[in-house]
């Protein structure tokens, strides 16, 4: 192997797979686990954000006729804007203790109500273009997302095979 694992070796990765991966630009160098997933871990954070915005989006469309609903969204929301935005810092109190993450910031949903407001004559806020408009924006951003996660769990298959489909 020309790179090194760090930790416990495994023979699962041979020189095939790993000719494979540098192929495909994956890894190089020294090897940790978690660098074949690095790629897979934001998109299926992305799923999860747009699955969470479609259910609040459909909600908004089964309360059309529920008088003074006002429809909810969700935005994204780096995890790191958290701390941030309720003045709070993560302290190590003893020696022993890990310190906080440093890798990439976790992307979650913040629930709000739609800025986009007109009231009909019951007071309700919902309108059905925009809601429907929202939702299909939200379903083609889902499965452009989800064809990302599958082409590169295919990619990591194809390297586990040793390149063999």
């Amino acid at each position: 192997m020309s790179g090194r694992w760090r930790g416990a070796r495994t023979s699962s990765l041979t020189a095939s797979s790993e000719r494979v991966l540098a192929r495909h630009g994956c890894c190089s160098g020294t090897y940790v686990m978690s660098d074949l997933f690095q790629n897979v871990a934001p998109l299926s954070q992305a799923l999860n954000f747009h699955m969470e915005r479609q259910n609040v989006l459909s909600s908004n469309v089964a309360h059309i006729d529920t008088p003074g609903y006002k429809p909810m969204d969700v935005d994204r929301v780096q995890s790191q804007d958290f701390g941030q935005a309720l003045s709070v810092a993560m302290t190590r109190t003893q020696a022993g203790h890990q310190s906080g993450a440093t890798g990439s910031a976790v992307t979650q949903g913040r629930v709000h109500v739609s800025p986009d407001l007109q009231a009909g004559l019951d007071g309700n806020f919902v309108s059905l273009d925009v809601e429907a408009t929202k939702l299909a924006e939200n379903q083609l951003r889902y499965e452009v997302v989800s064809t990302l996660t599958g082409t590169q769990l295919k990619l990591l298959a194809y390297a586990a095979n040793d390149g063999r489909g």
